[in-house]
């Protein structure tokens, strides 16, 4: 018999059927203890019990209830058949903001640890309608009433670098999670936040169930929020294919995009293109660049074509027929009056991100800064690398400068690894959206 428990089990088999996962590969879920965690997490162990299943608990420590409060979680998870993680937040500052930084990069760290490339939120419909009303009430674009999508790149850069989040509830409603724990005779820890009104998601939840009794009917949202997300996959998909033609990064840190192409492409894709051009040779792998600071560059484009200027952490300036992009200089050198630039300790064999644009591996102890007035400094033969660069490119060029102030860039040919991830950003912005199965 079809009975509602099995019908969930089966609906969730088909939304985890798209994420592949292997036979060897750990499964990394967020846990909390909530409802929605634990059934994501006892679905997941019902439905691959052979596999190593990690329940992730992150214990933000700005209360003294959290440490018993993570304690208590860990034991559920192992009840269902999950290994558990305490994730202690060493650095606690309270704010939504900062807690919800701090979780990201804990849970990358721990995904990385575990050689897990996904890592499972246990989102539901509930919270997809009461994100789109937040952010309706915000006076949202289209792209973030289209809320949350199903798979998406993990929110913390660069310490996601090459993870995903995966969101298999999404079309699941909050009650019938919660019927399937009781038949299976699971408890979990219900949050007193989630009923404290200062809480402006907990006044929409109420706001959304005030509605519903006087005429909206259930769905209603969820549809409109899945025509939103199509709308915004499409976009990207045009994005993509604008750039596909017209765009050129260089392992030095730059690109070039055909500006004939560019500007005569839609306003909506060459924006949304430019976009994520600008986010990936700035390094922004979460934060993104406005619609309105995209469309003033595009204007000084047009009417000042001769003269660079910078916007979004990036120096524009029309060369022939191309759009060159580079780092602002300012930005990794510094800006007047103190002109305090950027600079990291680097070990050697031990890889840091650099500006958040390039992954670096030196081969002695030192620095990695930017070359800026330097050039001069340079060996031989990545001085003539260098000059073969752009103009604007070569003051922000990262260099190593070892203990005895030798410099030496691996980007020009030194020693030492160095990956520009201009393009690991590039696919993160225009990555396929979707709201999952139906």
């Amino acid at each position: 018999m079809n009975t509602p428990t099995t019908s969930l089990a089966k609906r969730f088999a088909q939304a985890m059927q798209a994420v592949p996962v292997s036979v060897d590969a750990p499964l990394a879920i967020a846990f909390s203890g909530g409802g929605d965690s634990l059934a994501l997490l006892a679905l997941t162990c019902d439905l691959y019990p052979h596999h190593n299943i990690h329940a992730l608990i992150v214990d933000h420590a700005l209360r003294r209830e959290s440490v018993e409060e993570a304690r208590r979680a860990a034991v559920m998870a192992t009840t269902v058949g999950a290994t558990a993680h305490i994730l202690t937040n060493r650095t606690p500052r309270a704010g939504h903001k900062h807690a919800r930084a701090a979780r990201y990069t804990l849970l990358a760290k721990a995904c990385h640890d575990l050689g897990a490339k996904t890592l499972y939120l246990a989102h539901t419909l509930d919270d997809q309608e009461e994100t789109f009303a937040i952010r309706l009430a915000r006076g949202s674009t289209a792209r973030g009433l289209a809320a949350m999508s199903a798979r998406a790149p993990l929110p913390a850069w660069p310490q996601g670098r090459d993870l995903w989040l995966a969101r298999p509830l999404l079309t699941m409603r909050r009650d019938e999670l919660r019927q399937w724990l009781r038949a299976r005779s699971l408890d979990w820890i219900d949050d007193p936040s989630n009923q404290n009104r200062r809480y402006n998601r907990v006044r929409v939840r109420q706001h959304l169930a005030a509605l519903q009794e006087v005429g909206l009917q259930s769905g209603r949202i969820a549809h409109s929020v899945h025509l939103l997300g199509q709308l915004e996959n499409e976009s990207r998909q045009q994005a993509k294919a604008l750039l596909d033609k017209c765009l050129q990064l260089y392992p030095t840190g730059y690109a070039r995009l055909r500006c004939k192409t560019v500007l005569q492409a839609p306003g909506p894709i060459r924006e949304r293109a430019l976009g994520a051009v600008l986010a990936s040779v700035a390094g922004h792998g979460t934060m993104p660049i406005s619609n309105a600071m995209v469309r003033r560059a595009l204007a000084k484009l047009c009417l000042t074509p001769a003269r660079g200027f910078c916007a979004a952490g990036c120096r524009l300036s029309i060369q022939g027929p191309d759009i060159l992009i580079s780092r602002d200089p300012g930005a990794v050198l510094g800006r007047a009056p103190d002109h305090k630039s950027l600079c990291l300790s680097i070990k050697a064999g031990e890889p840091v991100y650099f500006d958040n644009r390039f992954a670096i591996t030196a081969t002695m102890d030192g620095w990695v800064e930017a070359l800026g007035k330097r050039r001069k400094f340079l060996p031989p033969a990545e001085h003539k690398a260098l000059m073969a660069l752009p103009a604007p490119v070569r003051p922000v060029v990262p260099v190593l400068r070892d203990l005895t102030g030798a410099l030496s860039s691996p980007v020009l040919g030194g020693g030492g690894e160095a990956q520009f991830l201009g393009k690991t950003i590039l696919l993160r912005k225009l990555a396929p959206f979707s709201h999952g199965t139906e």
